[in-house]
């Protein structure tokens, strides 16, 4: 282990100011800007499946912190990990290698083999993917972060539609918005199935009014669905778009542009200042076009990487 570092342990919420520190650190060194908020951070730090590490140096101060998190009862595990620009860069492949050997035990516990395991890094990140690149991991796609600002003075376009968009409320509705999700996205990157259940507990893990639920309707059949959250309005007073779905057989009809169209709608009214969303440029069903078809642009690009075989 490098000179600079003694102790790692387990962290959670009691190491938040810690722990916002660095990761405010690393990304001013890497982006430019703070990508996330003292919110986010205390919730993934309470999270009971979320496992997030620190590591320390040899004055007790914080200078590496990694996080991973199983999916369901797969052998998919993500993890996440920053180096304090200032530490000793060989910290980094000793974070990796700690994390790497956790995810196998934790798919072990689940009865897998071996784990696959996900990172999502900065294109500036050159370090981090020089890491995962030594290890043995391969970049799998791209996931572009896409914007389009607001006029406070001019409404966005609502062009004449046949897609009905409403807000989902009642829990037979939000078990039909899960449906309707898990059928659009079976053909994407890293999909796993998911019961309704666990949907429903990571729709609610920040509370009722953090996130929305919208369907889309061709004549009284839903056949999409937007999730929107907060997550970017304390930081850019912007509206994020978590989902956006539609069944295979609705494509090309206008739905997902009528959920877009919808969503800057009410963000204008709320005064923000832009609506945001992440894409997979490999994504096989056009989404990129869709979204630059509504005046959307990139702002900021996101490697995928992975190491292992997917097992069920």
């Amino acid at each position: 282990m490098p000179t600079t570092t003694s102790t790692h342990r387990t962290v959670g919420p009691d190491d938040l100011d810690d722990v916002c520190d660095l990761l405010a650190e690393c990304d001013l060194a890497t982006v430019g800007f703070v990508d996330f908020t003292r919110d986010e951070i205390a919730v993934d730090l309470a999270k009971a499946t979320i496992e997030s590490t620190g590591w320390y140096d040899g004055q007790g101060a914080l200078v590496g912190y990694g996080w991973l998190q199983r999916t369901e009862r797969t052998n998919q595990v993500e993890i996440d990990l920053y180096l304090r620009p200032s530490a000793d860069p060989a910290l980094g492949p000793v974070m990796l290698a700690a994390l790497e050997d956790r995810a196998a035990a934790v798919v072990a516990e689940v009865g897998h083999a071996a784990p696959w395991v996900g990172a999502n890094v900065y294109r500036q990140d050159a370090g981090t993917q020089e890491w995962l690149r030594a290890a043995g991991f391969t970049r799998q796609t791209t996931f572009t972060r896409m914007r389009i600002d607001l006029d406070p003075a001019q409404p966005p376009e609502q062009p004449k539609s046949d897609v009905t968009v409403r807000r989902v409320t009642v829990e037979a509705d939000l078990r039909v918005a899960h449906e309707v999700e898990e059928a659009s996205f079976l053909e994407h990157y890293g999909n796993v199935p998911v019961s309704y259940e666990s949907w429903l507990d990571r729709l609610l893990d920040r509370g009722e009014d953090f996130r929305h639920v919208y369907l889309a309707e061709l004549d009284g059949t839903p056949v999409g669905l937007l999730t929107s959250t907060r997550q970017f309005e304390e930081d850019e007073d912007a509206g994020y778009v978590r989902t956006l779905g539609v069944l295979p057989a609705a494509r090309g009809r206008g739905v997902g542009t009528a959920l877009l169209r919808d969503c800057f709608a009410r963000a204008h009214r709320e005064g923000r200042v832009a609506v945001l969303l992440h894409v997979d440029v490999a994504n096989v069903t056009g989404a990129l076009r869709v979204y630059e078809s509504v005046g959307m642009r990139a702002v900021l690009e996101i490697d995928a990487w992975a190491k292992g075989e997917r097992a069920g």
